[in-house]
């Protein structure tokens, strides 16, 4: 066996001790205190941590860079549907492209090695995202595992054609199919319509589900039971879900048993969930973030994402998931070693699985898809989201940031 590439003296999350990690081609074939074997390439780690790739789960890149062209003037939930909608009309390929591709590449530095984007199908941009993504897919192989899920944020029941559209963009070459069904007239409808897309394309499903902090009836009733019904289990992931929290510790525990018996999965969004919830409230403002660490310790699947970067539904961020991290950690007061680890694993392990990708992680057989940080432990990273990163994918290194600090004092006289 050739040893490609072997990563030794490194810290795993949750580990004692140093480690050593040996890849062939793109796979991890060894993980022990020591392997000596020889190695094409050696990385000394020096007692710095090494992770799986982070996992962008739940992104927007035909909407992201968007705050420069509209910026907010009420910052509201509404206004941003709204004028995002006026801003589609005048997209295009090259410009999506060139947004994306700025995410992308960025992210690719940060340490993501594989992503969800969603792509906007609708009556307004008919297929010209799918269009502008799909090219990209292949692009940024080398680089980023990219799905792409099929998305209709204006809603399907009053939307005429929007199905056609949803199916055309399948054909295409669309990885999952998903919905808003909030925004949609007759939500439990366009809920059924995309479980029927899905077993038409027997592919995965993807909602953005109970957002907002309105009094609408909870929709994952109606997802639990399709998902059951059609047999979807572990097949289904659920973007948002900020009405999660404000649930009591009895119904949350039910939901979370509904969750964890059919195979769904959760991703929180804090960025943009922070931004936009709890506006109509006076005085003990709702923080809005689905708390997925309780949902974790009563077994459900889950994960956090960046959503939108720098557009009127977020207009903040810049793809590093590592900073996602540091924000649940502070929303949800996530302050012991042991939950680092669990954010951690909310990034790369737990939200590859949420959306259905199980060979993610530092374990023979899996993905040899990692980053090396400048960090020693689990709290330093989700203290300090160090900017120091080797990235490695498919066993390739394909990106590295260091940083040089300098410190000038003034000459003494």
């Amino acid at each position: 066996m050739v040893i490609t590439l072997k990563i030794v003296d490194a810290t795993l999350p949750g580990r004692e001790g140093r480690w050593s990690i040996a890849m062939q081609g793109c796979v991890i074939t060894e993980v022990a205190p020591q392997i000596e074997a020889s190695a094409q390439l050696t990385l000394k780690a020096k007692g710095r941590l090494v992770i799986p790739g982070l996992v962008d789960g739940h992104l927007h890149l035909d909407k992201a860079l968007l705050l420069t062209q509209r910026p907010a003037q009420t910052g509201t939930f509404q206004e941003a549907l709204a004028e995002t909608g006026n801003l589609k009309q005048r997209f295009t390929i090259e410009d999506i492209q060139s947004r994306a591709r700025d995410v992308i590449k960025r992210e690719i530095n940060f340490g993501t090695t594989l992503m969800r984007s969603h792509v906007e199908v609708d009556p307004i941009l008919q297929l010209t995202a799918m269009e502008a993504l799909l090219p990209l897919k292949h692009e940024y192989a080398w680089g980023l595992t990219l799905q792409l899920a099929v998305f209709a944020q204006e809603g399907i029941t009053h939307q005429p054609g929007t199905v056609d559209l949803l199916r055309q963009a399948m054909t295409m070459g669309g990885d999952v199919i998903g919905s808003a069904p909030y925004v949609d007239p007759d939500p439990e409808q366009n809920i059924r319509i995309i479980f029927d897309l899905a077993q038409e394309f027997d592919c995965d499903v993807d909602f953005h589900l109970d957002f907002l902090d309105d009094d609408s009836p909870l929709l994952l009733p109606t997802v639990v039971e399709e998902t059951l019904r059609r047999g979807w289990q572990g097949r289904v992931c659920l973007g948002h879900m900020t009405k999660l929290a404000g649930l009591t510790p009895e119904i949350l525990r039910e939901m979370a048993a509904m969750l964890r018996d059919a195979g769904i999965s959760v991703l929180a969004l804090p960025a943009t969930d922070l931004y936009m919830m709890g506006r109509k409230d006076s005085h003990n403002v709702r923080r809005g973030v689905a708390p997925i660490d309780q949902l974790m310790n009563d077994g459900v699947t889950v994960g956090i994402a960046t959503n939108n970067i720098q557009n009127l539904f977020t207009p903040f961020g810049d793809g590093d998931v590592l900073k996602i991290c540091t924000l649940l950690a502070q929303t949800l007061q996530l302050g012991t070693a042991e939950s680092h680890i669990q954010c951690l694993e909310m990034a790369t392990t737990s939200a590859a699985k949420a959306i259905g990708v199980s060979n993610h992680g530092i374990a023979p057989g899996n993905m040899a898809d990692l980053v090396l940080i400048g960090a020693n432990s689990a709290s330093e990273v989700i203290g300090t989201a160090p900017i120091e990163r080797r990235v490695i994918k498919r066993g390739k290194i394909v990106a590295e940031t260091h940083t040089q600090r300098i410190l000038l004092s003034p000459e003494v006289s």
